[in-house]
C-alpha cells in the first residue's frame, strides 16, 4: 500500500507560502539589538520569537532586572509592553496557574508594579480555541499581535527588548 500525497494546484498552496515568508519578516524584524539602554528610549516592547513559557519567563525576569536597576519605572504607559501572538499565551490562562505559577505571579507582580502591561492576540487566541475570558485579569487583549508591535514601534518609537 503506498500512500501519495495529493497533487496541489499552485492557487491551494501559495496563501501556505505567502504567510510563511511573512513569519520569517516577522521573526527577522524582531531581532534584538545587542544592548537596550533606558537612555535611547523609556519604553520597550518585548521580542518574544520561541512562543515558550520558559523564553515569557525569561524575557520578564529582564523587565524585573531593569526595575532592579533603575531603569524600568512604575509609570502609565508601562516601561515594557508583551504582545502575546503565540502558545507562550496559554501559560497565562487561569487553568494553567498551578503549572506556571512561577511565570505569572511575576508577571502579575511587574503588572501591578506598571512595570509591564501584557496583551494577548484576539486573532490567534480565535485560531487557537482560546477564551479570552479565561486570561488572567491583568492581561489585556488586542485584535492582531504583530500589527500592534509594528504600530509600537513604528508609532510610539518603542525600542525591541
Amino acid at each position: 500500500m503506498s500512500c501519495a500525497l495529493p497533487r496541489l494546484s499552485p492557487l491551494m498552496w501559495l496563501p501556505s507560502a505567502v504567510f510563511c515568508l511573512l513569519l520569517a519578516f516577522s521573526i527577522q524584524a524582531q531581532e534584538l539589538p545587542p544592548e537596550v539602554s533606558s537612555e535611547t528610549s523609556d519604553y520597550f516592547v518585548a521580542a518574544i520569537e520561541l512562543h515558550t513559557t520558559a523564553e515569557l519567563h525569561a524575557v520578564l525576569e529582564r523587565a524585573d532586572q531593569l526595575l532592579a536597576d533603575g531603569h524600568a519605572l512604575q509609570s502609565e504607559p508601562a516601561s515594557v509592553t508583551f504582545v502575546l501572538h503565540g502558545p507562550e499565551a496559554k501559560s497565562l490562562l487561569r487553568q494553567n496557574y498551578l503549572q506556571n505559577k512561577a511565570t505569572v505571579d511575576l508577571a502579575a507582580r511587574l503588572s501591578a508594579l506598571g512595570v509591564v502591561d501584557i496583551k494577548a492576540c484576539e486573532t490567534w487566541m480565535g485560531g487557537n480555541g482560546v477564551n479570552p475570558d479565561n486570561l488572567q485579569p491583568f492581561v489585556g487583549t488586542v485584535n492582531y499581535g504583530p500589527k500592534e508591535i509594528s504600530r509600537l514601534v513604528e508609532e510610539e518609537g518603542y525600542l525591541f527588548f
